[in-house]
């Protein structure tokens, strides 16, 4: 098994892996070096641009694109296979290799290969033999090189999340290779995902750092008082949101690598060039999650701003319980929501993440837990918000062929909170290109920064780095408090997490500020509450 110098870095916070031997297959030599902590390929980034770390968290990520595929189709592919499964398989860009291991669970008489930069992928010897005598892992830099494939060796061609790492001028190059080596009649899917900066309303992030309003009030010795102004709530020329600085370093990650943001709307042209009968699905975005409801206070004593569970009406004279425990399903964990079963979610009666059992179709975050304005009717909250230049006729025209729009209709609110999940992790997973933009910015164009607050020109960079940090760990916690995953998690019966109690300055703060939040949002508007977090597309087509 691979083993990894994890030693501590050198000055500069960089050290390269110490690679071993694994298998079948030896293990790339120097292919990491560690950021700061973050594991990074170590290519020069003109030859492989892809930003984003290696750490656990963010690989883990394909088994939620996955299990999202599986529930839209009930297949680990978008291609209907009228003549039975590929006889042999392509995964370009396979990560750590799940949706082979998944496909050839389901396809037991297909050979596959997997086709990545580094090797992250699964260990083989860990595989039921039968599976792992079908698998083959292969490396290579497909941007710089030819894949080192036959001419129409694969039956089947899958491409899923590699737009992060490709320039806008390698599109066609790699889209030709890919017909190249796909046999005359065989099928190509790409699903891809824009790349998306989740944003928080200032209402939303001024409220969790905000602190009670001291007293401008002056008292004498006479007993007079005299009053002086507030100080206003936020200065002139405020960035539009909390996070604006990290939003344009993390675009301009991009944009300095060529890398086009919305391959939603860069792909088609490339991929209906060189591949025929092809089925362009329509854009999918999914919403921020609906506002959850105050997470429940440990039982303790009475807080002048107590509000108990299910209710948004702040009540002095109510102990802040925690809700009865619920006995969680044997059958059901985290992990194996997301991982576990192929098996087709269709009619499923399981509860799921991504479907919307066992609350009933009328239950609904904003029904269960209101938004504190019982006199206002419930307003609609989409789950998923289609291509917004379809009209309805197109839209009920949309090819059912890739996945039936019911299914889309069945996902669950709180599977939401896995859209901006993935979305946030991967902006964290670009913190360190992130970075050097920063310190780029700093030593060479300084006046890009000053409209963000960073206004500190003699700082280190030791200093300028832990601020940076610490702005990376407020848009941790920020995304954290709006997914409020523990909400999604109790929805398909978990318990409830146990906290530890709170002093009284803390409670005093977090009823303060659970108020405060309940009062803001009774005034979001709809468009406030549908904000994307997320956009993605499946392309399917066919060479001839």
């Amino acid at each position: 098994m691979k083993s990894y110098d994890i030693s501590p870095s050198s000055s500069n916070g960089f050290h390269t892996s110490t690679p071993t031997f694994d298998g079948r297959h030896p293990r790339l030599k120097g292919q990491f070096q560690y950021k700061h902590g973050h594991r990074h390929h170590s290519f020069d980034n003109e030859k492989a641009p892809y930003p984003l770390s290696y750490d656990r968290y963010i690989l883990e990520i394909e088994s939620l694109d996955n299990r999202l595929a599986q529930h839209l189709r009930g297949s680990v592919s978008f291609v209907n296979f009228t003549e039975g499964p590929p006889q042999r398989t392509l995964d370009l860009g396979c990560g750590t290799g799940t949706w082979i291991i998944e496909a050839a669970k389901q396809w037991p008489a297909c050979e596959f290969v997997g086709f990545d930069l580094v090797n992250i992928q699964i260990p083989l010897k860990i595989l039921d033999n039968s599976t792992a005598q079908r698998i083959e892992w292969r490396y290579g830099n497909f941007l710089t090189t030819k894949l080192p494939f036959e001419d129409d060796e694969f039956d089947h061609i899958h491409i899923q999340a590699i737009a992060k790492g490709v320039p806008e001028n390698k599109w066609g190059v790699l889209f030709e290779e890919v017909n190249r080596v796909l046999r005359p009649g065989g099928s190509v899917e790409v699903i891809e995902d824009d790349v998306m900066f989740p944003l928080l309303p200032r209402w939303f992030t001024s409220t969790l750092r905000s602190h009670a309003r001291k007293d401008t009030s002056v008292h004498f010795p006479d007993a007079s008082q005299r009053s002086y102004p507030s100080p206003p709530d936020t200065p002139q020329n405020t960035p539009v949101h909390d996070h604006a600085l990290l939003e344009s370093l993390n675009r301009s990650v991009f944009e300095h690598r060529f890398i086009n943001m919305k391959p939603t709307a860069l792909l088609p042209s490339y991929f209906t060039t060189y591949f025929r009968q092809v089925t362009l699905g329509p854009v999918i975005s999914f919403p921020m999650p609906p506002l959850p409801p105050p997470q429940p206070l440990p039982p303790q004593t009475v807080s002048p701003y107590s509000i108990g569970f299910g209710t948004d009406t702040p009540d002095c004279r109510t102990s802040p319980m925690s809700p009865a425990p619920m006995n969680r399903p044997n059958s059901l964990s985290f992990s194996s929501t997301i991982s576990a079963s192929t098996t087709s979610t269709i009619g499923s009666d399981n509860p799921s993440i991504f479907s919307a059992q066992p609350r009933t179709a009328s239950e609904s975050f904003s029904s269960t837990f209101g938004a504190g304005d019982t006199s206002a009717k419930p307003r609609p909250f989409n789950r998923f918000l289609l291509d917004g230049s379809l009209s309805e006729s197109e839209i009920a025209a949309l090819p059912r062929s890739l996945f039936p729009l019911e299914q889309l209709e069945a996902l669950s609110e709180w599977s939401l909170a896995m859209h901006l999940y993935r979305s946030y992790q991967s902006v964290l997973a670009c913190q360190e290109a992130m970075w050097e933009e920063l310190k780029d910015r700093i030593i060479n164009r300084k006046e890009e920064l000053t409209p963000f607050g960073w206004d500190d020109e003699e700082l280190g960079e030791l200093k300028s780095r832990k601020k940076f940090e610490r702005l990376i760990e407020r848009y941790k916690s920020d995304m954290q408090a709006r997914m409020s995953l523990w909400c999604s998690l109790t929805g398909i019966g978990w318990e409830f997490p146990a906290r530890d109690s709170l002093s009284k300055a803390e409670l005093f703060e977090e009823g303060r500020i659970r108020e405060s939040l309940l009062k803001a949002r009774r005034f979001v508007s709809d468009d406030e509450r549908q904000v994307p977090c997320r956009s993605l597309r499946v392309l399917v087509g066919y060479k001839l």
